[in-house]
């Protein structure tokens, strides 16, 4: 009886920490991280340097917002910056990126393209990939085919 009480117990508190953390249970992009949609070996190719994938940690963690940094193996600053986005924070960034960019075709319900940053949405979830330091990248014109690839992965809502 008290184990099933206390199941109960935590299952309620993680609806509400959903809930409260900016996505409804069970929405596309809750909880994804840059990680689940883009491989190490997958950037790795696209920018033709190896990397590695490092969770980004915050004093203050946003909601809806998860981050990954992809470093040279061989150690050195930061050369790809993901972000997976849901709800609020993921149009507000749509807006803001779709006012600078080019559209990008083939990649998601919606992209677009900069100079050094890729956007794009499927369903519910927004993927923001920025490139730092071109100069060190091997491999140029990777970062459309790597935000397709991401949002190929990424579930669109379920219909109601």
């Amino acid at each position: 009886m008290v184990a099933v009480l206390f199941v109960a117990v935590v299952a309620a508190a993680a609806a509400v920490v959903a809930v409260a953390g900016g996505a409804a249970p069970g929405a596309a992009g809750a909880g994804r991280v840059p990680s689940e949609l883009l491989s190490d070996f997958e950037v790795s190719r696209a920018i033709g340097v190896s990397v590695e994938g490092v969770p980004v940690s915050r004093t203050r963690p946003r909601p809806g917002r998860s981050e990954t940094a992809y470093h040279p193996l061989r150690g050195g600053e930061r050369l790809l910056q993901a972000s997976v986005l849901a709800g609020r924070a993921g149009r507000a960034a749509l807006r803001a990126y779709r006012r600078r960019g080019r559209p990008l075709s083939h990649a998601g319900d919606r992209a677009y393209s900069g100079d050094d940053w890729v956007v794009g949405q499927r369903g519910d979830v927004v993927v923001v990939l920025r490139q730092h330091d071109p100069a060190r990248w091997r491999v140029t014109g990777g970062l459309p085919w790597l935000l397709s690839t991401a949002l190929n992965r990424a579930e669109p809502a379920e219909p109601h």
